[in-house]
């Protein structure tokens, strides 16, 4: 199967470790050139030297995420050194865990900016390129709690994850409305249990708050998948993959689940 993507240049937020080190991966063997962002310059590094091993033009930016005016450095730097993307991968961190009384709304302000706020401003920078060349690709990597909210029985709250990561999936879901006659698509990644290493650290986290042995948290959440494992990364790299290519063009403003069958939503 032609992903149709070779020769075309994707931006990778987040793409120096877990899931999007792999999409980074994946992109650079279908013949993409990448633009690996993310905050610590010895991962952006080894990812980069990685896709270029790959035969690929790469090029690595080290940007604090959450200052809206990177986004702009960012396009100005690929244009310069690269290309300005095609594709447009946000993949970010999921906000913290807790319950609503463990925050506040200062924490909630945080974590809409996080999932919403700077993706706005990273679709805002890549638009108008996508938009002269009449064809663009932009992915979330987000939550399965914008289908179906987390509830506290999993023995952790997700209360932040919970209030925003809706409204993130319908900002793109409406963006994508008034993009989709331009060739562009946008499409959301409802990420399930998925292991990596932010994930793993998390569990651990999340197990000592709720005084349980780091097995027996992590066994209770992999009971709640129906396929009864742990997702990979490459689970989610292949979803990313197809929503970025040629062939995805008619598949947009989308929540889709890559969960292992945990969420029941019926849309």
């Amino acid at each position: 199967m032609k992903l149709g993507i070779s020769g075309r240049t994707a931006l990778v937020l987040g793409g120096s470790k877990g899931i999007g080190r792999q999409i980074v991966r994946d992109f650079a063997s279908e013949g993409t050139n990448v633009i690996v962002v993310a905050r610590s310059q010895g991962p952006i590094e080894d990812a980069v030297s990685e896709a270029r091993d790959l035969g690929v033009r790469a090029i690595g930016i080290s940007a604090d995420l959450d200052d809206l005016s990177c986004y702009a450095e960012i396009q100005a730097k690929a244009r310069a050194d690269l290309a300005e993307p095609d594709i447009a991968i946000y993949n970010r961190d999921t906000p913290p865990p807790g319950r609503f009384a463990d925050v506040d709304e200062q924490m909630l302000t945080a974590a809409y900016h996080l999932v919403a706020v700077c993706f706005s401003r990273m679709v805002r920078v890549v638009l108008p390129h996508m938009e002269a060349q009449r064809w663009g690709r932009i992915v979330t990597i987000g939550s399965g709690t914008a289908k179906q909210l987390v509830r506290d029985n999993l023995n952790f709250g997700y209360a932040l994850a919970n209030a925003t990561r809706v409204g993130a999936s319908a900002l793109a879901k409406t963006i994508a409305d008034e993009v989709a006659s331009k060739g562009i698509t946008i499409n959301t990644i409802g990420t399930g249990y998925i292991d990596t290493e932010s994930n793993r650290a998390w569990t651990r986290e999340n197990a000592a708050a709720a005084g349980m042995d780091y097995d027996a948290f992590r066994n209770n959440l992999i009971h709640h998948i129906p396929v009864r494992r742990a997702g990979r990364v490459e689970d989610m790299s292949a979803l990313c993959l197809f929503l970025s290519s040629e062939l995805s063009g008619f598949v947009t403003g989308e929540t889709i689940l890559c969960d292992g069958g945990q969420s029941m939503p019926i849309i």
